[in-house]
């Protein structure tokens, strides 16, 4: 663990963190959470469309050097999060992967419950499939809840015959709404960002009346067989390793094939810091390395 990440980690244990145990007003929450995350390079283009009416951007790393694409499903407990919140990280992913991130502004709770994301994601994938993208050129990902999402979406296309992705990169993925994993309280004083009360916080706002244990919303009950390869960053003393650990063991039961990479006590979701710590980059270009191995090469 880097000086930076040690230095970052106490100021977040002691300012974000208790702001997402104790928020009352979700509008105030998602303001001061949505906006951006660093300075955007000029190499950067950006391009926004409505998939299939859903809000999205097209993030490019000057010209892409692939003709696929990666939908980046971003987190913030189904309640918060932005295109402005999670542009760096898919400019980043954009950059190392040589491919278009196509950045999915779905619907947030408690305005648009469950399962209001899951449409949007599904929705934004479909038309993708419409585009002139190379459909056995496409990778799903997603942080927090949005990696959560990302294995919903799978499920979903599996569930609608449409034609899955090649790989997906999931980053500390909230995959169990019922927050029965161990790890929310054996790293309830560890973690630097999220404690039990705000999941709860977010499952409220998010499911409102439905079971925690649906398939779509906690994905990790569901059958997971069919998915494609799959690449999960996590830190160690996150309250979602668990979530991460469980969802591995469950794909791999199932016949598929998952890895998990844990980073000695990194922050939740740390590759979204930038250059702010050296493991954010290292992270990243894991995660490309990752998907070059099961995409096949563009022709």
């Amino acid at each position: 663990m880097s000086m930076r990440a040690r230095v970052i980690s106490f100021v977040m244990r002691h300012t974000i963190k208790k702001q997402m145990s104790t928020f009352e007003d979700h509008l105030a929450l998602r303001k001061q959470a949505g906006s951006s995350t660093g300075r955007t390079p000029a190499e950067v283009h950006t391009q926004s469309v409505s998939a299939s009416g859903v809000p999205a951007e097209w993030v490019r790393w000057q010209e892409p050097t692939d003709d696929g694409a990666i939908v980046y499903l971003h987190g913030g407990g189904y309640v918060f999060g932005s295109l402005d919140s999670h542009r760096s990280i898919a400019w980043r992913l954009a950059r190392a992967s040589g491919m278009s991130v196509l950045l999915v502004d779905y619907r947030l709770a408690p305005e648009h419950p469950y399962p209001a994301a899951v449409d949007d994601a599904f929705s934004a994938y479909r038309w993708l499939l419409d585009q002139q993208v190379a459909q056995d050129r496409l990778v799903v990902a997603g942080d927090s809840a949005g990696g959560g999402l990302a294995t919903a979406l799978m499920l979903r296309l599996k569930t609608e015959g449409l034609r899955l992705p090649e790989a997906a990169v999931l980053l500390s993925p909230w995959a169990d709404l019922t927050l029965s994993g161990a790890s929310i309280s054996d790293n309830a004083e560890r973690d630097a960002m999220l404690s039990r009360e705000a999941l709860t916080k977010f499952k409220t706002l998010y499911l409102q009346d439905t079971d925690p244990g649906t398939a779509y919303a906690s994905p990790l009950y569901a059958d997971l067989s069919g998915l494609p390869p799959v690449h999960i960053t996590v830190g160690s003393t996150e309250v979602l390793l668990s979530d991460a650990e469980n969802l591995v063991t469950r794909i791999n039961s199932y016949g598929g094939t998952a890895e998990l990479s844990v980073w000695p006590k990194l922050p939740h979701v740390f590759p979204i810091l930038g250059d702010l710590i050296p493991e954010s980059k290292q992270a990243i270009e894991d995660m490309a390395a990752f998907i070059r191995m099961h995409v096949k090469p563009s022709l």
